[in-house]
């Protein structure tokens, strides 16, 4: 018997699973290798601005340079054809014969592929999105091996600074620096990116977690652009052509409100994922780790290559505090505004406590059998009481639940930290040596001693959010 025609493609049915292996640590070599290939396009694109906007690099608009323009794109264009390539989606096809009375024993599928069953058969196929659930290591491991890593690098990178032959130089660059480096900017983000997972509990896909931090890497070529062109040719058409001014007024208005900003209308280009203040909080914390992945890449290298003689201190001392203070304080203060936008699509998609934002019912299976264990409702719920229980706190003020306000608290938290750090700085200027390093630690300590609080008090905002529309109460 002839097979029959092939039939067309169908949409998938609601709640379709595919089964995948867990691979935690591809997550974190893909992130890692996209991070760069970003920031290598950031100074092209860069460029571009600056050929449009200010040619002569005099702070004064114009006149325009295309020739430096048109360098900038050719040079971007090749590794942004790279990022869309890796970016491109994976489609399965999804082949499902169900047997039924008045079916068929043979099906013409695409191509020259007949599927033959024992049985009268209906046949159905689709082409499917394949990404398996956003899976990272353990925040435990994660950090002993960053601490890990880092003291070892500091050790042994002591002696670096008393070699003076360029070709050991360059030699022990390759075998010591580029490790240090890859292991200084990238696994902090990916210890709070674990971490802020594990408090949530949200069902996500790969895909959706690599586009928010996706999203916060791109969002500092923006911020970059008006960081280093928009706000001081601002500045100097104002009369304000002092360098230490013109670096103060950057660190302290510039950069908390061009780059909170920037991270906003990231979070607002995801909008279409936030479905609740757990979802909203779950964006907007990780396009701020983006920003500050790309961002620590950038601090990490200077460490490392600005002064050899000191570059253990530097590199220690940068890694550590960046880690567990300017990282999360990206995440949080993005945090802010990405859990005000959820309060708000959460009222105008008025949500009942059976929409979580997928097609489909996720489960907990035993890895050895293979049977279920639980749905993901009821391991959510225990895992709220137990992160509830860590991270509950009632210190300070609540989150805003509107926009603007807070973005606005975001901009203040982060021109805080910045501006009293420039202040300190200052004051602290004709002290002696011992003086300016106590009081810099310190004022640092205090810094994120702040964001870990207002971080615990914005978790638990939003857990209690969605503990209470799920009815738990």
């Amino acid at each position: 018997m002839r097979p029959v025609a092939a039939r067309p493609l169908s949409a998938p049915p609601p709640g379709l699973v595919l089964a995948s292996p867990s691979s935690p640590w591809r997550t974190v070599g893909r992130m890692v290798g996209l991070v760069i290939l970003l920031y290598l396009i950031a100074t092209p694109v860069t460029f571009i601005f600056i050929g449009l906007l200010d040619g002569d690099f005099d702070l004064q608009p114009g006149p325009a340079n295309p020739w430096m323009t048109l360098t900038g794109a050719l040079c971007s264009l090749p590794l942004v054809a790279l990022v869309l390539f890796l970016r491109r989606p994976k489609l399965t096809h999804v082949i499902l014969a169900e047997a039924a009375n008045g079916g068929q024993h043979a099906h013409q599928l695409p191509g020259e592929t007949v599927l033959q069953t024992p049985w009268p058969t209906l046949l159905r196929h689709h082409l499917i999105r394949r990404s398996p659930p956003l899976d990272l290591p353990r925040p435990g491991p994660l950090a002993a091996l960053f601490l890990g890593s880092v003291g070892v690098m500091v050790f042994v990178l002591v002696p670096l600074g008393a070699v003076q032959a360029v070709g050991a130089q360059i030699l022990l660059f390759l075998l010591l620096l580029i490790p240090a480096w890859l292991i200084g900017f990238s696994i902090p983000v990916f210890i709070w990116w674990a971490v802020s997972s594990e408090v949530l509990q949200l069902q996500t896909n790969r895909r959706q977690g690599e586009a928010m931090l996706i999203a916060g890497m791109l969002s500092t070529f923006p911020a970059l652009v008006i960081n280093s062109l928009l706000f001081p040719m601002g500045v100097a058409a104002l009369g304000v052509d002092n360098p230490a001014m013109l670096e103060a007024l950057t660190v302290t208005v510039s950069a908390p409100v061009g780059e909170e900003i920037c991270k906003f209308v990231a979070v607002l280009g995801l909008s279409k994922m936030i479905d609740s203040s757990r979802r909203g909080l779950q964006v907007g914390f990780t396009v701020g780790l983006g920003f500050a992945m790309l961002e620590n890449l950038q601090y990490i290298l200077l460490s490392l290559v600005a002064e050899p003689t000191t570059a253990a201190v530097n590199y220690g001392f940068t890694s550590v505090l960046r880690g567990i203070g300017s990282i999360p304080g990206h995440a949080v203060w993005t945090g802010l505004g990405g859990y005000a936008l959820g309060c708000l699509r959460a009222r105008s998609l008025q949500q009942d406590a059976s929409h979580s934002g997928s097609t489909a019912t996720w489960g907990l299976f035993d890895a050895q059998t293979g049977q279920a264990l639980a749905t993901a409702t009821s391991a959510w719920v225990v895992q709220r009481d137990t992160w509830t229980r860590r991270v509950a706190s009632k210190l300070g003020p609540a989150p805003p639940q509107a926009v603007v306000p807070a973005v606005l608290v975001g901009i203040a938290g982060h021109a805080l930290w910045n501006g009293s750090t420039v202040v300190l700085d200052v004051w602290l200027s004709g002290a002696s040596v011992l003086t300016q390093v106590l009081g810099t630690i310190g004022w640092i300590l205090f810094l994120i001693l702040l964001v870990l609080q207002a971080g615990r008090r914005l978790f638990a905002a939003a857990l209690n959010d969605a503990y209470t529309a799920k009815g738990y109460v």
